[in-house]
This record gives C-alpha cells, structure tokens and sequence, in this order.
C-alpha cells in the first residue's frame, strides 16, 4: 500500500527550497559509489597506486584541476576530491575491450595498473544498488536524472526504482560512446596522461505516474554491451512545477538525413536520402520505440527534408565524402536536387507560424547528433522584442548508444548503432515574452556535420490579434469560494477550483462561452445568487474530504480562441428549501 505523500513532504520542500530557479529544483542523492573512476589531484601517472585511479577502459574524466565549469555537471553533486571512489561502475574491467585492460598480477609502471585495494572482485557487471537514506516522495512532475558515461561503443541499461509500497518499476537508458565533446580527458589507461575530450550523457526517467509513491533505493543492471564499461557519476531527483503546455516545434528542415523506408541503396537519387558525413540513422521500419524520442515530433517518411543540417557535407571529414560531379552508383553521390547550397554552416533559422508566451515553467529541448567527435553549437531563441537569448550546448561523438544506424556514405545499408542526444535550456528566466524564432549557429567542430532533429519548448501560445486576457471574478455566490490559476493564455489549460464547499457534497460545474447575470431567483423563486453561464455544459464533480473541487478544460491552441471567454461557477446539491447553491462565476477571457 502506498504511503500518505505528506509523510515525505516537508523534507522535500525543504530539499527543493535551495534554489528558486525552473532547472535546480532537484534533489541530488548520494549514489553507492564503487569504483575510483575519475581523475583527480595526485592520481594521474601512478597506475599501481592501491588506493588509487583505475580507468574503466582505456581512459577517464580528467578533475586534476577541479570540478569543470559546465552546465550539465552543475547541477549535479560529484565527487570532487582524489582517493576516492567516484563513480558506479557497471562492467568487468578484465573483460573489456576483448580483455585487452585486464589488471596484471605485479607492478610494473606500465599503462595497465595492478588490481587496487577497493576493488574486491573485478566483476561488477551484477545489479549495483543504491539504497536511500530517506526515501524519495514521487509527485505528478517528477522525474529522475541521471549523468553517465558508456565506453568502447556506448549502449543501453536498466534502473530498477523499489518504491516502500513493495512495487518496482523498470526504465532504459542509453548513451553513445564517451569519445569527444567539452570535457577534459585522459588516455595511457591507468596512467591517466592528458589526451582527447571525452561527454557525458544526462538521461531523463519520468516518474509522474507513480504521483503517491515514494522510492527507497534503485539498481542499474543489463548493460547491453559486455565490452564497455559503464559509469554513473551523479543522479537527481527533480521536482519541476507543472509545464504550462509542451509546444513541438515545427523546425525549418534543410535536410534529408535519415533514412527512411525505401532510400537505402539510391546514392545518387536526386530526391533521396544523404548522410551528414558517413553514417546516420536508419527508421526504415518507422521512427523507433524509444522514451528519448517519444515526447518529439519526428519525421516519419521517406524523401523528405527532416533533419536542420549545420555543416559543410563537402568539407566534412576533411573532404572525405564531397559530392562526386557525376552520378556513378558507389557509395558517394552527387548534390541532391534538395540542396541549392552545400554551406550550411550559416545561422539555420525556424521562423515559429505560432509564437510561444514563455513563463516560469518555460524551458526548451532539443534532439540532436554530432558526427566526427562531438562539439558544441548555440542555440539562439529570437523574441518579439528585446536582445535574444543564446545558449551553448555540447554533444559526443553520434557513434554507439541505441538507435538503428546506417553506414556507407550515402548507399545507407545497416550499420552501427547511433545515438541521439538531449540538451535542456532553462528559459524561465525570460518569463512574459514572446518566442518568434530559433537558430542554430556556431558550430565549434567544423570538421563534423550536426544533426538537429526535433526540438520542444514549454509556454503558452500567443494571440495574434493582440487580445488580452482577462481572468474576472464576476461574483455571484452564496457558498465556497471559488478560484483559477490560469492564466488565460491560449493553448494552456483553463482551470476553476472551488473550496470551503460542503464536503463530499454531490455538485456539477456549469461552463459555457460568454457571460450572463441571471437571478437565480428567476428559476428557483426566492433563492439568492446570480446564473452567470450562458447556454452552460456540465461536469460532475463531487467535493472531497475539505470541501474543494477542480474542473480543468484543455484547450486547442487555435487562433480562433483568441478573445472568447469562457465563464464557469460551481453548483453545490443541498438539502434546503432551494435544493442548490452556487459559488461566485470566474470568467476568463484568451489572450495575450
């Protein structure tokens, strides 16, 4: 049986009360660390330290110089000091990358360290628990994040929440391979030298629909690739307020780079398919079952535009895969009838048909790939008025993770699994203005093509006939008080709630376009209040244990909703001589 949500509550506020922005209202939770995974002061060049760095393949995360100043990491706690263990590893470190890193029986100051002191048994690939020391409330908004890293290829695997009713629940998550992106890293295996950049990956679970529960502990097991090795490095419980309304962004495509049914094995088809560098991803059997991508709007079918391209298709890979002059049926071909310019390395603008009105909910997300080692790029959210807002985003390297891929250029026979990554933009900050238009720019990588295939931004639609809207007592009642938290913006959800009602009454909202004032003693004589719904439907909806009820009434974010009102009150069934009661009439009218 689940237990009463207030039990959790207070420590929650409290948990979540560090912090008044959209993004950090989040509670870390301190994982069951098994492995000294990352770099810190002192620990590079001593592989046969006892006590000290081991890489879970053939490099890690350098910290020699502190924390990094990176938005991802920022909001999470890690470990910040050396000697100690820093991450939950998931793997078999004498297995990986064909047992070519198992740990050697002597010291010896070669790369390859000797088993240290905190590793007992060198098979961790069994479930790795954590358990809670205060168990973790789940209400309707939240979700539970996590930052990771998957080596030689990247994959999928499984957390595994236990809740205090008993009940379990089961989600994936998934990440390409840790190569390239913004973070320092290390090579030289256990002797952690300097080397190339290396990603994480944040991973998102929604946990709204266990709303009452609360979790004691959590597992990761069936890593899906026994030759990676794994890395958790953080996690968060989050506790975002409720999303105004979720917008999927119709983005200006200018380009076809997925294949889809029926474009494989047409290298040189005038309309078809082609790769942003050598590779992409293949929905040849519809877009994938997959909780990344499902809150998104994607493209379905074939010979279309469907991803926005930021690069040069000529000059990717140092030229490697320039459009040939002529078509010749091998794996490169020739420059699509679809592309007038092969520079798209330019600002890629979406002009929005439908501005957004941002609020303290409003946030934007966007889905994308790197090719050639990952990079950085901005996004740049254009207002009605004012200075835009720019923000930097980064993504690994697209090989690996868990998405269907193809390979050879632009022939798209199955190849390597691929990855997509999800990036979050706060944009509560800019609450009361109006969204017109995104860019993407900057790409830092100019040797990689980007891919960005959908984007979502949470906020209200605008009206474009500039009504205003209005949310109005009008008043009326002789029972309960009555309330909205709308704010009458199209698109977003229209809301009446009554309380200090009589409990567990039986009643019926009355809602209807327009306002009335009709004495309620011209249908019952003799009883007081006012009929401000005009022509009304009803809705049941009995009070509860307080007296309170709520009728909440989506809306579509259609233009001609701008400047109608919507009128609501609520009718309360008694036993007296009238046989009803109503509360005041809240009208609220759609606009800006």
């Amino acid at each position: 049986m689940k237990r009463p949500r207030h039990q959790y509550l207070l420590a929650l506020f409290f948990a979540v009360t560090w912090t008044t922005t959209a993004r950090a209202q989040a509670v870390p939770v301190a994982l069951n660390y098994n492995f000294n995974g990352v770099v810190h002061a002192g620990e590079s060049g001593l592989p046969d330290g006892v006590n000290g760095y081991r890489s879970i393949s053939d490099r890690g995360l350098d910290f020699t110089a502190g924390l990094p100043n990176n938005s991802i990491l920022n909001a999470y706690q890690l470990v910040a000091g050396p000697g100690q263990l820093d991450i939950v590893h998931l793997g078999n470190r004498n297995t990986v990358d064909g047992g070519t890193k198992a740990f050697e029986p002597a010291a010896n100051g070669n790369d390859i360290g000797i088993q240290p002191s905190w590793l007992a048994n060198v098979d961790q690939t069994g479930p790795q628990t954590t358990v809670l020391g205060t168990p973790m409330p789940i209400i309707a908004t939240s979700s539970v994040a996590f930052i990771y890293q998957i080596s030689n290829g990247g994959g999928s695997f499984d957390v595994t929440f236990t809740f205090q009713s008993g009940g379990t629940y089961t989600a994936t998550l998934s990440g390409g391979d840790w190569y390239g992106g913004p973070l320092a890293g290390t090579a030289n295996v256990d002797n952690a030298f300097l080397d190339n950049n290396l990603s994480v990956t944040e991973g998102r679970i929604n946990m709204g629909a266990f709303d009452g529960e609360a979790v004691t502990q959590f597992s990761f097991s069936n890593a899906s690739n026994p030759n990676a090795g794994y890395a958790i490095l953080a996690s968060n419980f989050e506790y975002p307020p409720t999303p105004s309304r979720s917008n999927q962004i119709p983005l200006n495509y200018n380009f076809n780079g997925i294949a889809h049914a029926g474009e494989a094995g047409l290298p040189d088809d005038l309309v078809g398919y082609r790769s942003i560098s050598d590779r992409g991803l293949n929905f040849a059997v519809g877009v994938p079952n997959d909780p990344l991508l499902a809150p998104y709007l994607l493209v379905d079918q074939p010979l279309f535009l469907d991803i926005v391209h930021l690069g040069n298709r000529d000059t990717v890979d140092n030229g490697n895969w320039a459009f040939e002059p002529t078509a010749n049926g091998n794996n490169i071909g020739i420059q699509p009838a679809w592309l007038p310019n092969v520079d798209q390395t330019g600002p890629q603008l979406t002009t929005l048909t439908d501005p957004i009105v941002l609020d303290s909910t409003s946030s934007a997300s966007v889905l994308f790939q790197i090719s050639n080692g990952g990079g950085d790029f901005d996004v740049e959210l254009q207002f009605q008025s004012g200075a835009p807002v720019i923000a930097t985003i980064n993504g690994p390297d697209w090989f690996g993770g868990a998405l269907p891929g193809v390979a050879n250029t632009d022939i798209a026979s199955p190849g390597a699994t691929l990855s997509l990554t999800e990036r979050n933009i706060d944009l509560s900050a800019e609450a009361g203005r109006t969204l017109t238009g995104i860019a993407f720019q900057n790409a830092s990588n100019g040797n990689a093509g980007y891919a960005i295939v959908a984007m979502n931004v949470v906020g209200c639609m605008s009206c474009t006939n500039g009504a205003t809207a209005i949310v109005n007592n009008l008043g009326g009642g002789t029972t309960g008080n009555m309330n909205s938290t709308s704010t009458g913006r199209l698109g977003c959800d229209l809301n009446w709630s009554v309380t200090g009602a009589t409990p567990t009454v039986v009643g019926v909202f009355a809602a209807g376009l327009g306002i009335t004032a009709l004495p309620l003693s011209v249908v019952i004589p003799g009883c007081p209040g006012t009929i401000h719904v005009p022509n009304p439907a009803f809705a049941t909806a009995p009070t509860d244990a307080f007296g309170a009820a709520t009728l909440n009434l989506p809306t579509p974010a259609t233009q001609a909703l701008c400047g109608q009102t919507v009128t609501a009150q609520y009718v309360e069934l008694q036993i007296s001589a009238c046989g009803l009661a109503l509360t005041d009439a809240i009208a609220i009218t759609v606009g800006n």
